[in-house]
């Protein structure tokens, strides 16, 4: 099912772009209590912070990284706004990024490296912004609500009416579909996506 409902001319990829991820070293998981929690400590700088959710963090919160971050290059903005990407199943934690995903964005200029990460309690509490890119980002966020204290929206509020409101799991798809247009449909849905979150996005955080 296309989200964008109209081709979408893709963006090439940034170049040499090397901006830092959020920290998330010796902390508790969300859904763990922690009563010596404090949620301003994680509010320290004056970056925005955007924080691209998915369920495994292998493919498509990396791939709306890469992709908002070449948006922001060469724009008043570049500098001044951190993307990172996680997932919100702990058991995909440090998985290789997909494969078949990394080699086909990369045809497209967007370079895909590294591992997962399975999302914290500081990367909530962190963002500025959090992107939900499917169903089970999206529950996941609303669970741990109490730990997000920005702008929590799912991708799909960007994209045209009527469309299917979150991006397609690159794992699940028919018998019959073909790999590469279950692939294309993804990469498309997202940069379509970005690219009308990145419009609003002067008017969602402050300077």
């Amino acid at each position: 099912m296309n989200n964008t409902n109209k081709p979408w001319k893709r963006r090439k990829a940034i170049k040499g772009i090397k901006s830092k991820e959020f920290s998330s070293k010796d902390v508790t998981p969300p859904g763990i209590s922690n009563q010596n929690f404090d949620q301003d400590s994680y509010i320290n700088d004056d970056l925005t912070k955007i924080l691209f959710l998915s369920k495994r963090g292998m493919s498509r919160s990396p791939l709306a990284r890469e992709m908002m971050r070449s948006l922001l290059e060469g724009t008043q903005l570049f500098g001044r706004v951190r993307c990172a990407s996680r997932g919100v199943t702990e058991a995909y934690d440090q998985c290789p990024i997909d494969a078949r995903m990394s080699k086909f964005s990369s045809r497209i200029g967007y370079f895909l490296q590294g591992f997962s990460r399975f999302v914290t309690i500081p990367d909530l509490a962190s963002a500025d912004i959090v992107i939900t890119l499917d169903h089970e980002s999206e529950e996941f966020v609303r669970v741990h609500s109490t730990y997000t204290r920005g702008i929590s929206q799912p991708i799909g509020i960007y994209f045209t009416q009527g469309s299917f409101p979150y991006v397609q799991d690159p794992y699940e798809r028919g018998d019959d579909e073909d790999v590469d247009d279950h692939y294309d449909e993804i990469v498309t849905s997202i940069e379509y996506g970005c690219s009308k979150f990145f419009a609003q996005l002067p008017s969602l955080i402050s300077y």
